[in-house]
């Protein structure tokens, strides 16, 4: 029995890998691939993919019962490492082979990415709201002293940054956020700890600010406003700051990255002329080894291939587009990404909270313009979140069960049903 609880021990504080590959391991790694010349850009899926390893690995070796294997450990190992090292070797020629599957699979990546946060938090546990305040708020000093340096080098805010594009970083930040708002009590008297603090969640509020992404301030000063801590003062004043920034940043001036920006205008229109002049697609959409069928304008070219990194004359994929339900629409038609948002909001609903109302909103307003699940740091870290704001035994270190007359007897606790900001969005 004490073998096993070390074991579950040991695995627990394995869970918030995840998140310090996401929120700090790749920003930092974009930073030196730019700053450093002999740098190798690191591909997006390779932090994952070694995750993903190292979990085969554990699960090997332990199992649920959290007895360790010895005997059948090291030939499965082997016969894991075997396969690991022929698909590397010979990774040219399975690409070749199955190369018309390959846009299917790029598409199914949100998939593949829940995957992921399911079977790591079956192998790991969930990381904790503290965790991701932590890690948010790390991001966010990071995205502060970016945000200084780069303007005083460019006079400008980029939305490509050093440590990454400003869209992906805010939806990080957003997650954060929150796993950052007050608890409150859930199915059957359990109540949740109240994690992190008051500075990780500043800083984190400053690093959204840092960003300058229209989206991200509009879903965070309206989450703020409705979820947030607080008075209703304070809460106001933040969403008012958030949308005079909104303001902002169509004053400041332009970066050579701002194509990233138009491209994405571009495509927005040009989808929404398709979609109005064959309804059908909606049901269908578009197929997905195939380039849209965009024409692009005379002067289009060097910003799309500024933006994308990829010629215009090899025409626009669906990899191409950044805004996640965009590239879903299109890819899927209408019916799964309904299906999908509607098991969502019903899961949710059977399991109010406000850090699943939060997410909701990031999902909602940050998918007009961020890649969200297409993108594996960002689609880990809401993927890790959704599960815990889902969770009905999600790991909370210090969670302890309260009689419904102790609780109902605390002064700062209020019925968040009864709330005007906890109705349902």
């Amino acid at each position: 029995m004490q073998q096993e609880q070390t074991v579950i021990g040991t695995a627990a504080r394995l869970a918030p890998i995840p998140l310090a590959i996401a929120y700090v391991v790749v920003p930092l790694a974009a930073l030196s691939g730019l700053l450093l010349p002999l740098a190798r850009p690191v591909l997006p899926f390779l932090p994952w993919l070694i995750l993903a390893g190292l979990g085969a690995v554990h699960a090997m070796l332990f199992r649920r019962s959290g007895v360790r294997l010895k005997k059948r450990f090291f030939f499965e190992v082997c016969m894991f490492a075997v396969l690991a090292v022929i698909l590397v070797i010979n990774r040219q020629n399975f690409m070749h082979q199955f190369g018309d599957f390959f846009p299917v699979a790029m598409e199914l990546t949100p998939v593949i990415i829940l995957a992921f946060c399911f079977l790591w938090s079956v192998t790991f546990g969930l990381p904790d709201r503290g965790d991701f305040q932590r890690y948010g708020g790390l991001l966010g000093i990071f995205c502060l002293l970016d945000l200084v340096v780069e303007g005083f080098i460019f006079h400008g805010a980029p939305v490509m940054r050093w440590i990454g594009n400003v869209d992906i970083l805010a939806g990080l930040l957003l997650v954060s956020l929150c796993a950052s708002l007050r608890c409150g009590e859930n199915d059957g008297g359990v109540y949740e700890p109240d994690q992190g603090s008051s500075f990780w969640r500043v800083v984190i509020l400053l690093g959204i600010a840092a960003c300058l992404s229209r989206p991200s301030l509009f879903a965070a000063g309206w989450i703020f406003l409705c979820f947030g801590r607080g008075s209703k003062l304070v809460r106001v004043f933040v969403l008012l700051a958030f949308f005079l920034l909104i303001g902002l940043t169509f004053l400041l001036p332009t970066t050579s990255s701002e194509a990233i920006r138009y491209v994405d205008y571009w495509l927005w229109v040009k989808s929404l002329s398709l979609l109005a002049g064959d309804p059908m697609l909606l049901l269908s959409g578009l197929p997905l080894a195939k380039a849209l069928p965009f024409t692009f304008p005379p002067g289009m070219n060097g910003l799309w291939e500024a933006a994308t990194g990829s010629l215009a004359l090899m025409g626009a994929h669906l990899s191409n587009i950044s805004a996640f339900w965009l590239r879903f629409v299109l890819g899927w038609g209408l019916i799964i990404p309904f299906f999908c948002l509607a098991s969502l909001l019903v899961l949710l609903y059977r399991r109010m909270s406000r850090m699943g109302a939060g997410l909701l909103a990031v999902l909602l307003i940050q998918g007009m313009a961020a890649p969200l699940l297409y993108s594996p740091s960002l689609g880990v870290a809401m993927g890790l979140a959704f599960i815990l704001a889902l969770s009905r035994s999600a790991r909370l270190p210090n969670a302890r069960t309260v009689p419904a007359t102790e609780h109902s007897s605390s002064s700062d606790d209020h019925d968040p049903v009864a709330e005007w900001n906890m109705r349902p969005l």
